[in-house]
This record gives C-alpha cells, sequence and structure tokens, in this order.
C-alpha cells in the first residue's frame, strides 16, 4: 500500500527548518559511496499512483483548486505506472515563495519506491520512469563521491547558494545516495539543506491567489503538467 513520502532530515549545517525540524546527527551514509545531489524546488509534495494522486499527507486526492492540473496529469499517465509503485514530486504550479520563470514541467519527479517491498528505486531507475512517463526530474546539480563531512558541508553549500536553474533563489539541495535503498535507511541515505527563513516564508500560500509558475518558452517534448 501507498505511503506517505517519509520526512526527511537537514543535514547538520542546514540553515533553515524550524524547532520541530530533525537534523541527521550522522552523515557517514552519504560518504564513500556514490550520491546525486538535486535542486530542492519549491512546491509541494505529491504522490502519483496507479489509482490516485496524493498531497503531503496522503489522505487522498489534493483538494486546493491548484492541483486542478495535477489530477489531470494523474489522469493522463495512471495507466502507465505499476501497481504497487510511487512516483514521488515536487509540484510547482503555483508560486509559493520562490518565482520561477523556466520551468520544464510542474510535476518534478524526484523518487519511486516499490511500496510492497518498501524499496526506494535508485536514481537511474528514477529518471527512467520520468522518462517514460514524459515528465522531468528535478535538478541534478552532482553526481560522485565525497569522502568527507567537510568536503560535503562544502559542496552543499555552495551548490544550495547558486541561483536556481529555473531562476530565482535556490530554495535548496537534497542529497541522496545514488543506490537503491530499503524505507529504514531513508534518514541515513537522504537529507537536505534549506535556505533559512524559507519555511516561514512558504507556509501562508494556500490562502492566496493562485499565481502560476512559468515555464520554459520551449518544454521538452512531452508532457508540461
Amino acid at each position: 500500500m501507498s505511503a506517505k513520502y517519509p520526512r526527511s532530515f537537514h543535514l547538520p549545517w542546514s540553515p533553515g527548518g524550524t524547532s520541530d525540524d530533525k537534523r541527521m546527527a550522522d552523515v557517514s551514509g552519504l560518504l564513500g559511496a556514490e550520491i546525486v545531489i538535486t535542486e530542492k524546488c519549491d512546491g509541494s509534495n505529491l504522490t502519483y499512483t496507479r489509482k490516485s494522486v496524493f498531497s503531503r499527507s496522503h489522505s487522498g486526492p489534493p483538494s486546493h483548486p491548484s492541483f486542478d492540473l495535477a489530477k489531470a496529469t494523474h489522469a493522463s499517465i495512471a495507466h502507465l505506472l505499476s501497481e504497487g509503485i510511487s512516483l514521488f514530486c515536487e509540484y510547482c504550479y503555483a508560486v509559493h515563495s520562490i518565482e520561477y520563470d523556466a520551468l520544464p514541467g510542474y510535476s518534478l519527479v524526484f523518487g519511486v519506491r516499490d511500496d510492497a517491498r518498501g524499496l526506494f528505486w535508485e536514481w537511474d531507475m528514477v529518471v527512467a520512469q520520468a522518462r517514460d512517463l514524459a515528465l522531468p526530474t528535478v535538478p541534478v546539480l552532482f553526481r560522485g563521491v565525497v569522502e568527507s563531512e567537510r568536503e560535503l558541508e562544502a559542496l552543499t553549500t555552495a551548490l544550495a547558494r547558486e541561483p536556481s536553474a529555473f531562476g530565482g533563489p535556490r530554495e535548496g539541495v537534497v542529497v541522496r545516495v545514488a543506490a537503491e535503498f530499503q524505507d529504514a535507511m531513508f534518514q541515513r541515505c537522504l537529507a537536505k539543506w534549506v535556505r533559512r527563513g524559507h519555511v516561514q516564508t512558504d507556509e501562508h500560500w494556500m490562502h492566496q491567489e493562485i499565481r502560476p509558475q512559468r515555464l520554459a518558452p520551449a518544454p521538452a517534448e512531452g508532457l508540461s503538467a
């Protein structure tokens, strides 16, 4: 059965977050093995399964009008999703706190889980699944091996402070191991760096007028949602 996306911990040096956010105490799971660092985009956590689409709470289909396009996207791709698979996306249709001007689409894939096995797919399989669905992934900023915590801190901090690949500032970055990993290993195999103050500026967007983010002038071939 599909379950909501696990809570990701902050890297120890992440400047963002709130008092109830958790931080990764030991980053050794991200060292000495191939990792992928992606841009953390400013949107809503969304899950597509063969039967439904879920918002972050995973209690049912999202009701906010900004998710209407996500529901239409689900209707067009559901038959391509295997039973027992959850496809996780950052849904960036509405402006939250960062305005983009060159999105490749509104559903940016960042993960896939085999729910029956409790297994998060390796990154290459995530990319392949996104390609099969004609959906973009979140931008990859780095792929390689980092040997020390100091090196990882310097790398993630430098990447997070660069402008977004889509225009505007960057919310942060996400680090994950490139290989597959079990649910139980999630907090050892994935962590995030978030800009200072981001949560506070983001929390009221649903009560404001919906402002669609702008797509790139020439979207990639396939769906733009």
